[in-house]
C-alpha cells in the first residue's frame, strides 16, 4: 500500500489510507482503531511517520486520541470560516453532509425597541419577521438559529414553503431581490439552557457557541439579524491570519 517510489510523502500515502477506511465504512464512528506501533509494524514504516498522520486526522476532526485509552474515528466537526460570509448549507455541504432545516416558528409582528435599534427600522411600530430554525447536517441537530428580518424587505418569504427556507441567503437572493455584501460576527462561548438542549439534543449546561450576526445589502442596509447557538461538540470556526505587512511587523516588534 506504501508505493516507497511515489512523490506523494509516506505520512500523506498512510493518512490517505485511513481516509479510504472511514468514508468506505470500515472504520466507523467510536471505533478503535489499531496502536501506532502496530501500524508502523504493519506498513513498514516508523512510528513518527505514523504518529504525523494520526496528528493531521485529528486536527481534521477525523480521528480523536484519548491518552491511556487510545485513538476513536469520530465524527468531523462543521468548520465554518471566518473570513468571508458563506451560509450554513454551503459550510455542511462542503463537509459531504446533507443540510437540512426545520422551521420552529415564522411570526409577522412589531418590532421591539432593540430589534428595531439593530435592524435600523425607523420606528419601532415597524414590522418584522421572526425566523426560529432548527439547523441539521444529515439529520444531526447543530444548531438553533432565531432571525429577524425586516418586513418591508423580505415580505415574500411568506409565500416560500418552509421546506424551501434551509437555505434563507437563496431565498432572500430570489424571492426578495437581496444580494448580500457582508456581515458582522461575534462569537462568545456560553452553555445550553433547558429549552436549547432539549431541541439540541444534548445536555442542560453542555458547552454551546452563541453567536450574533448583522448581515447587510450592497446598498449598506441591514436585511438579517441572527442570534444562534451551535453545539460546541460539532461546530469550529477557521480563521485565517495573513501576516502583517513584514516593514511594519518588524518595526513593531523593534520598538516594542
Amino acid at each position: 500500500m506504501i508505493n516507497r517510489d511515489s512523490d506523494v510523502p509516506i505520512y500523506q500515502q498512510l493518512k490517505d489510507w485511513m481516509m479510504s477506511q472511514i468514508e468506505s465504512g470500515l472504520w466507523k464512528e467510536g471505533d478503535t482503531i489499531q496502536p501506532e506501533r502496530e501500524l508502523a509494524h504493519a506498513f513498514g514504516v516508523n512510528r513518527l511517520t505514523v504518529r504525523k498522520a494520526l496528528a493531521d486526522l485529528v486536527a481534521e476532526g477525523w480521528l480523536d486520541r484519548k491518552r491511556g485509552v487510545g485513538t476513536f474515528v469520530t465524527r468531523p466537526q462543521i468548520q465554518q470560516p471566518l473570513h468571508r460570509l458563506t451560509s450554513f448549507s454551503d459550510d455542511i455541504r462542503a463537509m459531504g453532509m446533507e443540510p437540512s432545516s426545520r422551521v420552529l416558528k415564522m411570526e409577522i409582528r412589531k418590532a421591539t425597541p432593540f430589534e428595531a435599534y439593530k435592524l435600523r427600522l425607523a420606528h419601532t411600530t415597524d414590522l418584522i419577521i421572526e425566523l426560529r430554525r432548527l439547523r441539521l447536517a444529515s439529520d444531526t441537530p447543530i444548531g438553533l438559529e432565531s432571525a429577524i428580518l425586516p418586513f418591508h424587505r423580505c415580505k415574500a418569504l411568506t409565500g416560500v414553503t418552509f421546506n424551501a427556507l434551509h437555505s434563507l441567503y437563496h431565498q432572500l437572493r430570489t424571492q426578495c431581490g437581496i444580494e448580500l455584501a457582508n456581515g458582522s460576527q461575534i462569537i462568545e462561548a456560553s452553555t445550553a439552557s433547558e429549552d436549547c438542549a432539549e431541541i439540541l439534543d444534548i445536555h442542560p449546561g453542555d458547552s454551546i457557541l452563541k453567536m450574533q450576526r448583522t448581515t447587510v445589502d450592497v446598498d449598506g442596509e441591514v436585511v438579517e439579524w441572527v442570534t444562534s447557538f451551535y453545539r460546541a461538540d460539532c461546530y469550529r470556526f477557521r480563521v485565517e491570519l495573513p501576516i502583517a505587512n513584514p516593514t511594519t511587523l518588524t518595526k513593531s516588534i523593534e520598538e516594542g
